[in-house]
């Protein structure tokens, strides 16, 4: 429980599974709303910043979690898929394992089956790994400005609160 009495999602995939369950029936993939993904170090949430001029964009951390569709998400347990509501373009790892830290970016087509576009959440580590590559979720820790990039970063293993991420159900983030 969170100091507001809310409860921060404990895992995407373990929800998803319960909704999956609760939903029995006709087999169709139930999209898991999300709120808000904030980073546990900077207090920065995930955004699309709403441009959709290209098929592949910069993914971006902005300091103010506001009431904004670029800052709300859905979660896809089938296609494993991180989805902006604003945009509809889904987190992208771009699949290069060639540095320590990449960019994080968002592609238009959602469609694509690609292990890049495809995520998993540790309830443990807090952390979002990409399939493809295995990099993690990263703010990078700057606070300095109101939006800064966001990428993913290859060791995992770090337990840096950087990696680190609150997910909260559509509806459970805390009001500011």
């Amino acid at each position: 429980m969170l100091r507001n009495g809310r409860r921060p999602l404990s895992t995407i995939a373990a929800i998803a599974a319960l909704t999956c369950m609760a939903n029995a029936g006709p087999a169709r993939a139930d999209v898991l709303p999300i709120d808000k993904l904030q980073n546990v170090a900077t207090g920065y949430c995930l955004d699309s910043g709403g441009d959709t001029t290209h098929q592949k964009v910069p993914a971006s951390l902005y300091r103010d979690c506001v009431d904004s569709l670029n800052l709300e998400w859905t979660y896809d347990p089938k296609s494993r898929q991180i989805r902006n509501v604003a945009t509809g373009y889904c987190l992208d790892s771009g699949g290069d394992t060639t540095q320590q830290k990449v960019p994080a970016s968002l592609y238009y087509n959602c469609g694509d089956p690609s292990p890049n576009l495809q995520w998993t959440y540790d309830a443990k580590s807090r952390q979002i790994r990409n399939v493809a590559t295995g990099y993690c979720l990263d703010s990078g820790g700057s606070t300095t400005q109101q939006k800064v990039p966001a990428s993913l970063y290859f060791d995992c293993g770090d337990p840096s609160p950087n990696l680190q991420w609150t997910p909260y159900l559509d509806g459970a983030y805390p009001p500011g």
